[in-house]
């Protein structure tokens, strides 16, 4: 028996497996659109507590973005790219890592966020919040978040409900894609106050509140033309690397790091103090507080507490009700938000 000639085989064996392993990836990244707008569209965060969620809604999300004409990078190169990067949580993105992305993937932007609720009972709910990320300077292009019921989708006949939480996924999907841009929203920058949102504390009973609420506000500062928010990933990485760890508090410190570092005008810090779905006949409803601190003199701006719950603004025969948390919850930022933009800077 030739001994050589065995060996020689085995490291031929060896080499045809490896290949067929590495192709595929280069395969498709060669196969990429060179004049073709490119994201790379990032697991979501899942916020729900179904491990399902993820299988049913980024296939959507690829789909979308496709339609809408972009190049999406996803799964194989994608993952191996974050495996290299020891990528732990992918719900948001640094200006480090952005860079990186650039370099490594071509890809123009890319697209983080979040699956907030995904829960299937007789009334499914399904929520969504999703942020477009340049990726050459890590700046927030679109931002938007949607969420329902399938009873919302109910006509005054009683027709239209839906049951089915992939149907109901893929309209809120679709409703969210709406708004879609891969520019950014045009503001009088002078006039414009760049924003840090730090982690929200969290005291409801939903475990993920306090980042489903960080999220809506990120999106709704981005939609007002007073503010410009800062992309999460850049505040956790300061959060990181300054060991903050209680969330809805900071000290001196600590606001001039984030002003010096991420050259912010104001920084958010909040506490959701409820955030809870329907029992029996109490609709949802959720209580937030918020302080905006002027970064520049340390001194609170502004505060608030709101409470708002599903029944504030029924009419008649439930039109104008608010069926779940998280669609009460952002009702209730987006009134913070706009108030916030109301307050005189000092």
């Amino acid at each position: 028996m030739n001994i050589k000639a065995i060996k020689t085989g085995v490291a031929k064996a060896i080499i045809v497996i490896l290949l067929s392993l590495i192709f595929p990836v280069f395969e498709s990244f060669a196969g990429i659109n060179e004049g073709k707008y490119r994201v790379a569209l990032f697991p979501f965060d899942n916020f729900s507590e179904d491990k399902r969620a993820l299988d049913i809604v980024m296939p959507e999300m690829k789909k979308m973005l496709e339609e809408k004409g972009l190049e999406v990078l996803y799964e194989e190169i994608l993952n191996a790219f974050l495996l290299k990067e020891r990528v732990r949580s992918t719900g948001y993105i640094s200006k480090e890592l952005a860079a990186k992305a650039t370099e490594e993937l071509k890809v123009d932007s890319i697209m983080v966020g979040s699956i907030n609720t995904f829960l299937i009972n007789d009334n499914p709910i399904f929520g969504i919040s999703a942020r477009l990320i340049n990726a050459t300077d890590n700046m927030i292009l679109w931002a938007e978040h949607a969420s329902a019921t399938g009873e919302d989708f109910t006509t005054i006949f009683g027709l239209g409900t839906i049951k089915n939480i992939e149907e109901l996924s893929v309209k809120v999907i679709k409703k969210m894609f709406d708004s879609f841009s891969t520019s950014p929203p045009v503001k009088e920058k002078e006039a414009t106050f760049k924003i840090a949102v730090m982690p929200f504390q969290n005291k409801s009973k939903i475990k993920d509140a306090g980042m489903i609420v960080t999220n809506m506000f990120i999106v709704e500062l981005l939609k007002s033309e007073k503010f410009e928010p800062l992309e999460y990933g850049d505040v956790q990485k300061l959060i990181v690397d300054r060991r903050v760890k209680d969330k809805g508090e900071i000290d001196y410190t600590n606001i001039d790091a984030i002003a010096d570092n991420l050259g912010v005008d104001g920084i958010i810090l909040g506490t959701v103090e409820n955030y809870q779905e329907s029992q029996g006949n109490n609709p949802p409803e959720s209580i937030i507080s918020i302080r905006l601190i002027n970064a520049r003199n340390k001194k609170i701006l502004w505060s608030e507490t709101m409470h708002c719950t599903g029944g504030d603004d029924i009419l008649i025969l439930d039109f104008g009700k608010v069926r779940s948390a998280e669609n009460i919850a952002y009702k209730t930022v987006w009134k913070l938000v706009n108030k916030m933009g109301k307050i005189k800077w000092r």
